[in-house]
């Protein structure tokens, strides 16, 4: 078959809306909105009024999409030609990744999220990586992390601004990539965010970074620091709220008409039993002792973002600290 007909075969139309949109991996909502605004594909229509797109069509939305993903505005693409935005594309995994990684690694000793600061930390690795033969991978963003997890000893994240939706992202990546260590490097955030990564175990370190920060960031991340069997990857927050200061806050009357101190309370004595029942559980063999850890690492992590929670309605309602 000739590349002619080969090029002739990939602008048949022959996907409808839906179908595209599944196989570009976004919302059918999404696509309309970027042909009626950017004008990013004009399929024709068929006698029913139907959208047909064709391959190149779709291929021309996956990487579109792609790029939307690691930050490009799309209006500022959307008329850009396939090839001009496959080299944008490559260009980018090659700023994204160190020559000699492979992409299809499924596991790596440190993940740097952020390029910015993997070009930033990358001066000081060659011998850090030859001490502790730490293999590196380097991420453009959360979500493109989140869109490649790889199991990782060690997680560096690095955002611009460190603002309560990120914090349960940041969480949930490190349980994805199984992290022993996370830290988070930020230029702005707020000190509730802040708090609620250092309550869950998370090290958190402020820009700029001074050249003996940098380092020290990256020693307090390599692996033959941590310790692989360690009783607990995490260390334990503190309770905030006794038994009775969270009875207290759950009899207590809102401004607003709604039940959320009361059920914030429920959680957090909740949570906490369970953290103590896992403490407590019988464990017939290490791997049961382990998940039963697990477990009230989890709770107590969890707990302690519930605590915050709690704290901030408490500030709302500007009553007086009840804990303790």
């Amino acid at each position: 078959m000739s590349a002619t007909s080969d090029e002739e075969k990939n602008s048949l139309p022959c996907y409808r809306s839906g179908a595209a949109a599944r196989l570009a991996r976004m919302p059918v909502t999404t696509l309309r909105i970027w042909e009626r605004r950017y004008g990013v594909v004009s399929p024709p229509k068929s006698a029913s009024g139907q959208r047909l797109y064709s391959s190149q069509d779709v291929q021309r939305l996956i990487v579109l999409k792609k790029l939307v993903e690691r930050g490009h505005a799309i209006g500022s693409i959307a008329r850009l030609e396939l090839d001009q935005l496959d080299r944008l594309a490559l260009t980018y995994a090659e700023a994204a990744s160190p020559p000699n990684l492979a992409e299809s690694a499924a596991e790596s000793t440190l993940v740097i999220v952020g390029v910015a600061l993997a070009r930033r930390l990358r001066g000081d690795l060659p011998a850090l990586q030859s001490a502790s033969q730490q293999r590196l991978t380097v991420f453009d963003d959360i979500k493109d992390a989140q869109a490649h997890p790889l199991k990782t000893d060690a997680l560096v994240i690095h955002v611009a601004s460190l603002q309560d939706e990120l914090v349960q992202a940041i969480l949930t990546l490190g349980e994805t990539c199984h992290a022993k260590v996370v830290a988070v490097v930020y230029a702005f955030g707020t000190e509730h965010s802040v708090n609620a990564l250092r309550y869950s175990g998370v090290r958190v370190y402020r820009e700029p970074l001074e050249k003996s920060l940098a380092m020290q960031i990256l020693h307090d991340l390599a692996p033959a620091t941590q310790p692989r069997d360690s009783a607990e990857l995490y260390a334990r927050t503190p309770r905030r709220y006794s038994d009775e200061a969270l009875a207290s806050i759950a009899g207590r009357s809102s401004t607003i008409a709604c039940e959320c101190p009361r059920h914030l309370a429920d959680l957090v004595r909740q949570l906490s039993s369970f953290e103590q029942y896992s403490d407590d559980c019988m464990s017939r063999t290490p791997a049961d002792a382990a998940l039963h850890r697990y477990l009230a690492e989890v709770a107590n992590r969890a707990r302690a973002m519930f605590e915050l929670a709690l704290e901030r309605v408490a500030r709302e309602e500007r009553w007086a600290s009840d804990a303790g």
